[in-house]
């Protein structure tokens, strides 16, 4: 097989059919470009948009790790001290800037199609993002 032939069969998605590729029987099907996908396009933007939902992902879960932390933190000060303290207003008050930042709330908005999680998520990836949604209409 000369080169360039090896080369077309390589970038594109050509197939012979079978037969012999003579006159109206047989030959390379698709061979006229009617089958081609142009791979680069299409490949290029969707991995692009693919990395950044994982990226997404991963900020809202760091997150939302250093939420739950402070919570136990909360928690185990509330028991200690039965009325309301500086240090549990503190607390408090850094759980709402985690979850409020521009960024948080942004990797969320991209995750979430009219309040629900994007399909293509992990059933602990959409819990994660419930749970995140869940944190900022409380704080």
């Amino acid at each position: 097989m000369n080169r360039s032939l090896r080369a077309a069969f390589s970038t594109e998605n050509i197939t012979y059919s079978g037969g012999q590729p003579s006159k109206g029987q047989g030959g390379f099907y698709g061979s006229g470009g009617s089958r081609k996908i142009d791979a680069t396009v299409s490949t290029e933007s969707q991995r692009s948009k693919l990395l950044a939902l994982a990226s997404d992902v991963e900020y809202i879960s760091n997150v939302m790790d250093k939420v739950l932390e402070l919570e136990s933190l909360l928690q185990d000060e509330q028991k200690q001290n039965k009325e309301v303290s500086n240090r549990s207003i503190e607390l408090k008050s850094k759980m709402k800037q985690l979850v409020g930042t521009p960024e948080f709330l942004q990797c969320l908005d991209r995750l979430e199609i009219q309040g629900a999680p994007i399909w293509g998520l992990t059933t602990q990836e959409h819990e994660l993002l419930k749970a995140a949604r869940e944190k900022v209409n409380n704080c």
